[in-house]
């Protein structure tokens, strides 16, 4: 994604229902990434795992004792889209100094005249 979504307008973009799903056990078998302990629970910071774009949110007791219900669960979702907003700064800043370094090595070099 190089152009995260960080506001959206859901009147404006058309989105008419917003499906919470709540009440049902835990199943992270489907997904093959290294985030899981020996036990297979989420191996997170307040929800940020150590594999790159792996994120949780709803867990009990994520930072919390509210992390696990509705109600409580945004202090989570805000920590965590902030992590993610800094981070795509962060790549934004060094594909920008990535691109202006290859520039620089890319433009003809000047010689001293004779």
């Amino acid at each position: 994604m190089t152009q995260p979504i960080l506001e959206l307008d859901l009147a404006k973009a058309g989105v008419t229902s917003i499906i919470w799903a709540t009440g049902f056990s835990t199943d992270y078998s489907w997904l093959n990434v290294d985030a899981f302990d020996d036990k297979g629970k989420p191996q997170h910071q307040r929800g940020v795992s150590s594999e790159p774009g792996v994120y949780f949110l709803g867990l009990p007791w994520q930072s919390r004792r509210g992390s696990s219900f509705i109600w409580g669960v945004w202090h989570d979702a805000k920590y965590v889209a902030d992590h993610i907003a800094i981070q795509r700064s962060y790549l934004d800043y060094h594909d920008a100094a990535q691109r202006e370094a290859e520039a620089v090595s890319l433009a003809p070099k000047k010689t001293a005249s004779a």
